[in-house]
């Protein structure tokens, strides 16, 4: 089924349901008709640049569409960064507190230059 076959049974359809009306209704409904088969006929427009108000669009696209895709993008890098920088500021603490407990702990001086104590020490480096 091609427009025109759709179309003509559409207007069958509709020229049954209109057999019992007023001449003035049935004046407006065909006044009606051949606006719309005018709008039919005339060319689509292809969609234009308008940014001003609320729902703009750039193209076919809506801009507010684009700023909240953006927006989304840049949150989750913004928390990516973050949550790298959190880890390596965690890690940093960890090695000052080893650190700090290392160096107020109660072993002497030459504990600490030992060649096993060192060993000992690097076997639980990551």
């Amino acid at each position: 089924m091609n427009e025109n076959e759709i179309a003509s049974k559409i207007t069958a359809y509709l020229d049954k349901g209109a057999a019992g009306l007023k001449s003035g209704t049935l004046y407006r409904l065909q006044r009606a008709r051949q606006n719309a088969l005018a709008r039919l006929a005339e060319p689509q427009r292809v969609a234009e640049l308008a940014v001003a108000g609320k729902g703009g669009t750039l193209g076919e696209r809506p801009v507010l569409a684009d700023l909240r895709l953006w927006l989304g993008l840049l949150l989750i890098v913004g928390g990516v960064l973050y949550y790298q920088y959190w880890q390596s500021a965690q890690q940093v603490r960890e090695i000052e507190e080893t650190d700090a407990a290392i160096l107020t702990s109660e072993l002497p001086i030459e504990a600490y230059l030992d060649r096993g104590f060192q060993n000992w020490l690097k076997s639980f480096e990551p």
